[in-house]
């Protein structure tokens, strides 16, 4: 779909936030946010996108963030609704939610320290559509001019898509540039111009909305079997463990090569569908990785296919097996 995920967060405290992030890329994004050692506090999704489905839900249940949208857009699964001029903290630094509906009547645009994140409101030479989900013109047109044109000129603008390969701009080349809103352009001329584009709806609209009002998608909370699980745990049952339950491993053969669980399997987050059947004869299987977050990505998968017998060790991993000084093999 071209849509831009952005993460960011404070180098010092390593506390961030996550925008617009996408169902598919969800593996990626948490292995992201794994080996930065981010401490993720917040997923924010700009609207109720209507192109692809969020994973605001897996993210929020993975990590312990809270899910956040514009107040107008009425998601009761998201933990935080955004007023104009709300302000997330993380570590030293605050976004602050600017209200920019138009596209849809919930799009929200946050700012912080000299950048613009604008979703679907403002592109790099362009705009957002107006023609569903409540769209319109004219609001879109006084978004832009008076909540969006009115930052520096040297404010970076940073847009939810692009197809063109670029990937960002700037308040001062949007003003001067961008042939939709841009230079002396008057309301009149921009609704005649957004009333004729004449598009075709986006291809999974209808699901895409579907899922998006219930945040993506998130696994039932009491489908864990197992809460607060941990290494040290482990270590107290790793003597007990019968032939029919397992330790599975999900970093990377290097990592596991480098030191593991006795009698652990290594099965790289990615791979688990190719061991799914083997996965699934067991008992009960304990997932681990590092920190925990990649454990809770293969859990996640495993779990939306239907197995239930997995204990995910989510709140630690191997670092604090290590810390701990328990027994490693090579």
């Amino acid at each position: 779909t071209g849509t831009f995920t952005y993460l960011m967060f404070d180098s010092v405290t390593k506390e961030g936030l996550i925008i617009d992030p996408v169902k598919e890329q969800f593996d990626r994004n948490l292995q992201f946010i794994e080996e930065l050692g981010v401490e993720l506090k917040y997923v924010i999704d700009t609207h109720v996108h209507a192109d692809h489905v969020t994973s605001a839900g897996m993210l929020r249940q993975a990590t312990g963030a809270k899910s956040a949208l514009g107040e107008n857009a009425k998601v009761e699964c998201a933990d935080i609704l955004l007023k104009d001029g709300d302000e997330l903290e993380f570590g030293r630094f605050g976004l602050r939610a600017i209200s920019t509906p138009g596209h849809t009547d919930a799009c929200t645009s946050f700012y912080t320290e000299g950048r613009l994140f604008t979703g679907d409101s403002l592109m790099i030479r362009g705009c957002g559509r107006t023609d569903f989900q409540q769209g319109d013109p004219e609001k879109l047109f006084e978004s832009i001019t008076q909540k969006l044109f009115i930052f520096p000129d040297e404010t970076m603008v940073y847009p939810g898509h692009d197809y063109l390969g670029r990937t960002a701009s700037c308040i001062k080349e949007e003003k001067a540039f961008n042939p939709r809103i841009g230079g002396e352009q008057t309301l009149e001329k921009f609704v005649q111009i957004m009333n004729n584009l004449d598009l075709p709806d986006p291809k999974r609209i209808d699901e895409a909305v579907t899922m998006n009002l219930k945040c993506g998608y998130s696994l039932p909370l009491g489908h864990v079997n197992e809460d607060n699980f941990t290494m040290h745990d482990l270590h107290q049952l790793l003597d007990k463990l019968k032939p029919t339950e397992r330790v599975i491993d999900v970093r990377t053969p290097e990592e596991y090569n480098q030191g593991h669980v006795p009698g652990s399997l290594n099965i790289p987050m990615g791979n688990e569908n190719e061991f799914i059947e083997e996965i699934r004869s067991y008992d009960k299987v304990f997932l681990h990785c590092h920190s925990g977050l990649r454990a809770q990505t293969v859990f996640t998968m495993l779990s939306m296919q239907g197995l239930e017998n997995i204990v995910c060790i989510n709140s630690s991993g191997m670092a604090d097996w290590e810390i701990a000084s328990f027994p490693v093999e090579q």
